[in-house]
């Protein structure tokens, strides 16, 4: 009976266990989290480059490019997965996209996730989770406070994000515009 118990007990902790780690959002899979927007700021001249896989080495499917006009730009785009740091974009409203095959037909590119940024400038209060899941348990509440935060990954209807202010966190609302969504 003894042994059976142990059995039973180290079985349990392994499934918590690879329950701990498939919430990570760094390795999600493809298409796990609802499609969100967030933004890239880019300097006159910068670039992004969307590639075929999450990986650096895969395939360059084109970029999002700023202007050469003097000032920032931002380049809103719909994130609707992320893997490994890298986060999946939407080409067909990517703004500022351009690819370098105009006759390839993609309707999907990956660009490093941290890379995009969203603003806690919205109606109503913020919530912050330790995880995305079942597991993960309220931290805290962001109120009437306009934070940046660069963005890490997604999971179903959560973001992970960083700040100075935060650190690693998960929250439920954001803004997709530099420039605020307060009405």
């Amino acid at each position: 009976m003894t042994i059976r118990a142990i059995i039973g007990t180290v079985a349990v902790l392994a499934g918590f266990a690879v329950l701990e780690r498939s919430v990570d959002a760094s390795t999600g899979q493809a298409g796990s989290c609802k499609a969100t927007q967030a933004y890239a700021t880019l300097h006159p001249g910068d670039r992004i480059v969307v590639r075929a896989q999450p990986t650096p080495e895969a395939a360059v499917l084109g970029v999002i490019s700023a202007g050469t006009t003097a000032d920032l730009t931002t380049a809103v785009v719909t994130m609707n997965a992320s893997m490994s740091g890298w986060a999946r974009i939407a080409l067909n409203t990517a703004q500022d996209y351009t690819a370098l095959d105009a006759t390839a037909t993609r309707s999907f590119g990956w660009i490093p996730a941290d890379q995009l940024a969203v603003d806690t400038r919205v109606d109503g209060t913020i919530t912050t989770y330790s995880r995305p899941s079942l597991i993960g348990v309220v931290t805290g509440k962001i109120e009437h406070q306009d934070e940046k935060f660069r963005v890490l990954g997604c999971r179903g209807e959560l973001l992970q994000v960083i700040n100075a202010d935060q650190g690693n966190t998960w929250i439920d609302k954001w803004c997709s515009k530099a420039e605020g969504c307060r009405s």
